[in-house]
């Protein structure tokens, strides 16, 4: 039988980098970085309307920033040689490959089945009410 194909390993300027374990100490490294997206979106949301093209503007160069820091985070290579030899289409790449090597979007279901339903109910009330601010 033909085993399906996957890719291991990208480049990322001149080096080859394997597609990483998200192991839990890099896990833990990754939501202590990935904080800060999440408080870009939260201001976002929260940013009226007519001002938030002004806003997806200005955090264009935020998002490219944080694409090369969690590659660098994920791969171990310096941010400066990211800098200056890979490419935005390289680092995305990257992100994706690790994202399916490591089934992260399985990993979210299984846990959203562990958290207990109060929780849920909670979280899905929070989202009701943002909805409703939008209106």
């Amino acid at each position: 039988m033909f085993t399906l194909f996957k890719k291991e390993r990208v480049q990322l300027g001149q080096k080859q980098v394997e597609i990483p374990k998200l192991t839990r100490a890099r896990l833990k490294k990754l939501t202590e970085h990935i904080g800060t997206i999440g408080d870009f979106l939260v201001k976002l949301f929260l940013t009226p309307e007519n001002e938030r093209a002004v806003f997806i503007v200005a955090a264009a160069d935020i998002a490219i920033d944080e694409i090369y820091e969690l590659t660098s985070l994920l791969s171990d290579l310096p941010i400066e040689y990211l800098d200056e030899h890979a490419s935005i289409a390289e680092c995305t790449e990257f992100l994706r490959l690790t994202w399916e090597r490591n089934d992260i979007n399985a990993a979210l279901g299984n846990v959203s089945g562990l958290i207990p339903p109060m929780a849920q109910q909670f979280v899905q009330s929070i989202l009701r009410r943002m909805e409703q601010a939008k209106e």
